[in-house]
């Protein structure tokens, strides 16, 4: 095929200059045109970023699927990128998602899965994330991997996750919801050196003033006038704080919340938060909490702007690498986002920044068309439209 359509901006250049040694030649150029086409397209198939690369659609599905760059370098080298970018971290975050996938027969490692959106089983992949929150970015995305049912558990995942995260940055605390509340994730948290906050489920054993009850059951006897109400972010919470033993954690700090509904006129479900921090308030351990938001974030802008679920490569290895350069853009997205914020002091939205880098694009093509026969312009506006 002819030669790229899509000219990479100059400032995104500059942030993918830095992995060039994880690749030969070709497969940097590979690497060049997928990542801009990814964060410069609105369509998320293979076929059409080959169309904006200037190459034969089976060119980028093997360099997804078969070509041999080294998957794990290319990992570190953006853990170290992003390290050193981002600073003032002070949660670690772990959760996972579902990648619905309700048509998919042959593709690997599908299942039915939990999902937390329609409360039903789906069809699909489920992909753990881990990430932290920082000052400036909030969540920072640093490993995102494909939950395989014949593999590690999610358990073991996310422990190894954090082991290896612990090499570039080093959370103070790490905020995980009830699933990840087993004594093997906490205890793997506590052994690096960091604190958690989590959630447990109701029918958690916890001892209080020497009484082994169900956390719901301890709830009971709560009465109203010690609940304590504060207002946090954009809601009214109330919340009752004690001590409490529970089996494998030792002493915890332990939190009832609840946030009112305005909109039911009433407070919802009690969420059981506990810490290892003894001296932490309760409406701190709420905040804190409540900063597993960002992750949540993550995954709604990368299925909504990048993509995340519109792969349809078969094989693990494609789907695996498909998924760490959605994460890769959008972190890259965060750090221009860093670099206009300090420059310019207005914060954009990743919408915004490929907004942004689609109108460099058209900018150039513009100026490169003062050099095209009207023929020529033809087809690159039939292909542009395609394809962008």
């Amino acid at each position: 095929m002819s030669d790229a359509l899509l000219p990479i901006p100059q400032e995104w250049k500059q942030l993918l200059t830095p992995f060039v040694s994880c690749f030969t030649k070709p497969q940097f150029n590979n690497f060049c045109q997928t990542t801009t086409a990814m964060a410069a397209s609105q369509y998320s198939s293979i076929n059409r970023w080959a169309v904006l690369a200037g190459k034969h659609q089976s060119t980028l599905n093997d360099f997804l699927t078969i070509s041999p760059w080294d998957d794990a370098d290319l990992h570190n080298r953006l853990s170290w990128i992003t390290s050193r970018r981002v600073k003032d971290v002070y949660v670690g975050i772990i959760d996972d998602t579902l990648s619905h996938k309700p048509y998919a027969k042959k593709m690997e490692h599908t299942g039915w899965f939990y999902d937390g959106l329609t409360k039903k089983e789906q069809h699909g992949h489920s992909i753990v994330t881990h990430g932290v929150h920082s000052r400036e970015l909030g969540f920072v995305p640093f490993d995102e991997q494909l939950y395989k049912k014949d593999g590690r558990s999610k358990n073991d995942i996310a422990c190894a996750m954090i082991q290896r995260t612990r090499r570039y940055v080093k959370p103070p605390l790490y905020a995980v919801d009830s699933w990840y509340s087993n004594d093997q994730v906490l205890n793997t948290i506590r052994a690096q050196g960091s604190h958690y906050i989590t959630e447990i489920k109701s029918n958690r054993n916890a001892t209080i003033d020497g009484k082994r009850r169900f956390v719901r059951e301890h709830e009971r006897h709560i009465k109203n006038k010690q609940w304590i109400m504060v207002k946090i972010k954009d809601g009214v919470y109330r919340y009752f704080q004690t001590s409490a033993f529970i089996t494998c954690l030792g002493n915890v700090n332990l939190v009832f919340s609840q946030k009112y509904d305005d909109d039911e006129k009433k407070w919802t479900d009690t969420y059981y938060l506990i810490t290892d921090i003894y001296s932490l308030g309760g409406e701190r351990v709420i905040e804190l909490f409540l900063l597993r938001g960002g992750i949540e974030g993550f995954h709604r802008e990368s299925k909504q702007q990048l993509g995340f679920e519109d792969y349809q490569l078969r094989n693990s290895r494609g789907i695996e690498r498909y998924l760490f350069l959605v994460l890769l853009v959008y972190v890259l997205l965060l750090l221009l986002c860093q670099k206009q914020m300090r420059e310019s002091f207005e914060p954009k939205t990743i919408g915004e920044l490929r907004q942004h880098l689609k109108a460099e694009c058209y900018t150039t093509l513009l100026q490169q068309a003062k050099r095209k026969s009207r023929e020529e312009l033809l087809q690159i506006s039939k292909k542009l439209a395609f394809a962008l």
